[in-house]
């Protein structure tokens, strides 16, 4: 079942972002706080937040954050969290996640970032549901080493 996320979900969303994160760590400290407070203002109907559940417990999420764009009229979209612990749920929240968007005329741009390692499958994927411009993301992480 996917379904929009309500402020009881936090805890279990955060408890996924965690779980995402840690896969490929970065050495950050992880903030589960702020976590919490993006997720819920991710709640509001000007951003999306959905989370996939299986007999009552949430097992993924997508959320993503809305804000008028630096570099052009309009709005940006930007996915902050895209994981699912049961295989197919991420396509499932890709699919609602890519007709939201193209629901909402005011976003020019949604922007959606992979792991290196990243399955190619899920950029084809990405690409036939309509996010089909490829970009190189590269990144400075202090503390990090070769």
């Amino acid at each position: 079942m996917i379904r929009r996320a309500t402020i009881k979900d936090l805890p279990a969303i955060v408890d996924l972002a965690v779980e995402s994160v840690s896969i490929n760590p970065i050495p950050v400290k992880i903030d589960r706080d702020a976590m919490r407070d993006t997720a819920e203002q991710c709640l509001q109907p000007a951003h999306f937040l959905m989370v996939t559940e299986t007999d009552g417990v949430v097992t993924g999420a997508l959320a993503a954050c809305v804000q008028p764009s630096f570099w052009y009229q309009k709005l940006q979209c930007s996915v902050l969290l895209h994981y699912s612990r049961k295989p197919g749920e991420w396509a499932q929240l890709m699919r609602e996640f890519s007709r939201w968007v193209h629901s909402r005329s005011g976003i020019k741009v949604a922007v959606i970032e992979l792991e290196p390692e990243s399955d190619p499958r899920m950029i084809k994927f990405l690409a036939r549901i309509g996010f089909d411009r490829a970009s190189t993301n590269v990144c400075y992480v202090r503390g990090q080493s070769k």
